[in-house]
């Protein structure tokens, strides 16, 4: 169906008077900065899924009948397809103006609409998840586009870069052609009559809100004027189009107040960088309710750092939401299954802080279900856990205690889980290997009465009172108690190779004796490794290929002969940044599930190296570089800021073209685990500014004898 988008607008009012018109009893309303509905507050834990518009029925029944049995009322889902995806064939906007299937994909196509392999309408895909949400009484928050390249996201170059020939991905924002197009896609979604229900989507109380695009980031503008311009555009768009439904950003929260963050960590997300500010975006009519995201093992905050980070960040935004007298929902958050965090732990302690906060809503990131792709194929019919994050129905630790808190969200009544005092152990989060001085820390979490304090927290080493020093401190700061294991002092007593088996075992002010967990460390002072693989580029690059960056960009990927064989990555970075990344990711480095160790090395031209003339700081070790790597499924990362240099202290090298190299030698040793299947290396520079060749070369892969 062919439509003239740059005329969309005029056509708006005709549109509203026809379609949009339905009643307020069932919808869910904004007063007194607090959802309603049915004329009772609304308070919710919920989760998102992004494959509902492109799946089968049965994979979109199953993810709803798996959030009803846990409780969760409400499903954050996505609503947007540009362009051709060959993946999961899905057809949202093939072109401006062309919605759904094209006629000559249907007519050649032979399988039935609830079968793989056939031509998916994420409009008809979206409608038929709405009507199975009606049934169960879920609400839905529908994203509308995509700042990732993801579906057709704005940073994909085949759909709104391409269409519109925009010289920069962030021009979506200010093309005028372009917003059109996009305004005229939200009219095509918003008030077409599903035809499940018969209602138009605007009509639809199960819809609770739409949501402007998932993840707006505008890194070109650090005063977020634009981004905010935009927002505001677009949501009175969507509240003309449906005036009885919610509009919000769905945004990560990122402010632009300077304030300065636990341990220094993470100052972007406060600073402006990513041109976003959820302050700014909360003052806007139109937008009913704040939104934030939180993964601060993704973001790059240390991992000593990362719980009460998450903590700190929660409550400043249910601070800012309270100021601006509107609701707040941390609409994703997660930790990855196979990181370096108690996954049960973090998720009890940001939903408590969050519950404790006033924070309206809580949404994990992601539940999934079954796979029939999978079923077809003779595999296990359960939806694969690609980016780490996954959480299913499955009873376990972690599905019931986010089932207990959306109860919680819902009545305010606590299960006898949350009612009762609780005690984890954060470090060592699971079995691991450690050396030299090694960090245990513990957290308590008081539930009902909160009068029951902490007597004392001693470290228990195999099932006895660890030697003394063996007390816990108390960190005010990170709300944790903390102790050192200094595993060469103690080395007469546990020798190198030592396994052992440590908990933290709490006295409390009632005299009540709980204990955490216990995980195994290993002593590994003095390793030993063997070589599982060298990749030394001799012939190919092993399958590399961009996974984008960050303050940086990648031009391209090739094969180079140069020094025997190297991986070339044409990069720019900015130079105006303490921290710009790019992301090359290898394909075919399997080995990465058996290594505990990887070494490799990065080439800069020296010529082309222009350290920032204002940045300096010892204490950073910047300007500089901050070589790390990533794991999936997750995006572990591993080695952050343990081989940061200036790169005045960087070796200088001359390679067989006769021109002079920055050499970065990188060797990272990590916890061995069986999950991870790729491997992601990040040449990362800090206030360098710098355009052209970084070669890769050597990387070696190692595992532990």
């Amino acid at each position: 169906m062919k439509k003239n988008f740059i005329y969309a607008a005029a056509l708006c009012a005709a549109c509203i008077l026809v379609s949009c018109g339905g009643g307020n009893k069932e919808f869910v309303s904004v007063k007194n900065g607090k959802f309603m509905l049915d004329g009772k507050e609304f308070r919710f834990a919920g989760t998102n899924n992004y494959y509902l518009d492109y799946s089968p029925d049965k994979m979109i029944t199953d993810v709803l009948d798996d959030a009803q049995a846990m409780n969760l009322s409400v499903v954050r889902c996505w609503g947007f397809q540009f362009g051709p995806n060959r993946d999961h064939n899905s057809h949202g906007m093939d072109t401006p103006g062309e919605y759904g299937v094209p006629e000559k994909f249907i007519k050649r196509n032979k399988k039935s609409p609830d079968e793989f392999g056939y031509p998916r309408n994420v409009i008809e895909r979206l409608d038929f998840t709405v009507a199975e949400a009606k049934k169960r009484d879920i609400k839905l928050v529908v994203a509308l586009n995509n700042y990732w390249g993801d579906f057709g996201g704005v940073k994909n170059a085949s759909s709104w870069q391409r269409w519109f020939k925009l010289e920069k991905d962030t021009d979506f924002f200010t093309n005028e052609e372009c917003k059109a197009a996009y305004k005229d896609y939200i009219r095509e979604m918003l008030t077409h009559t599903n035809e499940y229900t018969g209602l138009a989507l605007c009509d639809d109380p199960t819809v609770m809100a739409w949501e402007v695009m998932n993840e707006p980031r505008n890194p070109d503008d650090k005063k977020g004027k634009i981004l905010v311009e935009w927002t505001d555009e677009i949501s009175a768009y969507i509240k003309s189009l449906a005036p009885k439904q919610l509009c919000a950003v769905g945004d990560e929260g990122f402010m632009n107040n300077g304030f300065t963050p636990i341990g220094g960590e993470g100052g972007t997300c406060y600073d402006g960088y990513e041109g976003a500010d959820f302050e700014a975006f909360l003052k806007l009519k139109n937008i009913d309710y704040g939104t934030f995201h939180l993964y601060p093992e993704t973001w790059g905050i240390l991992e000593n750092y990362q719980v009460a980070w998450g903590e700190e960040y929660i409550k400043k935004h249910a601070e800012a939401a309270k100021a601006a007298k509107k609701p707040v929902v941390l609409e994703e958050y997660g930790t990855s299954a196979g990181g370096k965090l108690n996954r049960l732990a973090v998720y009890d302690i940001w939903n408590n802080v969050a519950y404790k906060n006033g924070v309206n809503g809580s949404q994990f990131w992601i539940l999934t279900s079954s796979n029939i792709y999978e079923q077809n194929e003779g595999g296990d019919g359960i939806y694969d856990d690609y980016d780490g994050f996954r959480i299913m129905n499955d009873k376990s630790d972690v599905s019931n205690l986010l089932s207990d808190y959306a109860v919680l969200f819902a009545t305010g009544k606590k299960s006898e889980t949350l009612s009762k005092p609780r005690v984890y152990l954060l470090n060592p989060a699971r079995d691991q290997d450690i050396k030299d001085v090694f960090e245990v820390r513990a957290k308590f979490l008081s539930g009902n009465d909160s009068k029951i304090s902490v007597k004392r927290a001693e470290l228990f080493i195999d099932g006895e009172a660890a030697p003394s020093p063996r007390t816990l401190n108390y960190n005010a700061e990170s709300d944790t108690y903390r102790i050192k294991f200094d595993t060469l002092g103690m080395a007469k007593i546990f020798p190198d190779g030592s396994t052992l088996a440590m908990k933290v075992v709490f006295t409390l002010s009632d005299g009540t004796v709980l204990e955490t967990a216990e995980n195994s460390v290993t002593i590994s002072n003095v390793i030993t490794y063997s070589v599982i693989k060298h990749y030394d580029f001799a012939t190919d690059i092993a399958d590399a290929s961009s996974m984008g960056g960050y303050m940086a960009e990648i031009k391209g990927i090739k094969h180079t002969s140069l020094n025997g064989g190297m991986v070339q990555v044409d990069g720019q970075y900015s130079g105006e940044n303490d921290w710009e990344e790019l992301k090359v990711k290898f394909g075919t480095m399997r080995e990465v599930a058996d290594a505990a160790k990887m070494d490799f090395t990065f080439y800069y031209e020296k010529a082309k190296v222009i350290p920032h003339a204002t940045k300096s700081s010892e204490s950073d070790r910047l300007p500089g570089v901050q070589p790390y790597i990533a794991f999936d499924p997750g995006w572990v990362k591993t080695g952050l800021k343990e081989n940061n240099a200036r790169i005045v202290d960087v070796p200088v090298v001359t390679l067989e073209d006769g021109k002079e190299y920055y050499k970065v030698s990188t060797s990272l040793e990590f916890f061995q685990n069986p999950s991870y299947t790729f491997v992601t290396i990040c040449p990362t520079l800090g206030y360098i500014k710098y355009e052209g060749p970084i070669y890769i070369d050597d990387v070696i892969l190692y595992k532990k004898d």
